[in-house]
């Protein structure tokens, strides 16, 4: 045997009690790092579910806020829905630049549903494009666009111009080209 080991062997024969609590301590020792690192996992693992409640409770707290804001939000879809034009159904398209031309105190003397572009893919709703030629006073215009803009169906002006109209009466002319949302 090795010299070392000779002499190790001595001591634990002359002081087995030594030898005992040297090897109960050596035990111990990976035992305990063994816990230790138990300890460890235990403890990032107890702060990751602690994180999660967290969050879990100002979800909770949070939930009549999100469930109105949602309630909201269906709300305003069925809005939507319910005031989308279909393209085809050119008689009321029509019909509703005619009650604008009414409510604003104008005179459509052009009127013209364009042809639309196909609805981009994923998108629910496309754009169905007018032109309109109106006349009336600076006044009555603005009337009108204001009612087409608070009016409702939802569309967007694309572009306008102003001139003066024919004649000494102070009529000006608003060409405008507007497009109103639509189901494809």
């Amino acid at each position: 045997m090795n010299a070392a080991l000779q002499q190790l062997a001595a001591m634990v024969r002359r002081s087995p009690l030594a030898a005992f609590s040297l090897t109960l301590l050596l035990v111990l020792g990976v035992a305990n790092y063994y816990l230790w690192e138990r300890q460890q996992a235990l403890d990032q693992e107890h702060t990751d579910v602690k994180r999660s409640g967290e969050a879990m409770l100002l979800a909770l707290t949070g939930h009549a806020r999100i469930s109105a804001e949602l309630a909201k939000v269906q709300e305003a879809l069925k809005v939507i829905d319910r005031n989308l034009v279909v393209e085809g159904d050119l008689a009321e398209n029509l019909g509703y630049f005619y009650q604008m031309e009414t409510v604003g105190h104008v005179r459509l003397s052009q009127l013209n549903q364009l042809n639309s572009q196909p609805a981009p893919d994923g998108n629910p709703y496309k754009a169905v494009p007018f032109n309109l030629r109106a006349t009336g006073t600076y006044a009555q215009l603005m009337a009108f666009v204001r009612e087409m803009e608070t009016g409702p169906r939802l569309l967007r002006i694309k572009s306008y111009t102003f001139s003066r109209g024919e004649g000494k009466g102070g009529a000006l002319l608003l060409d405008l080209t507007v497009e109103l949302l639509a189901s494809p």
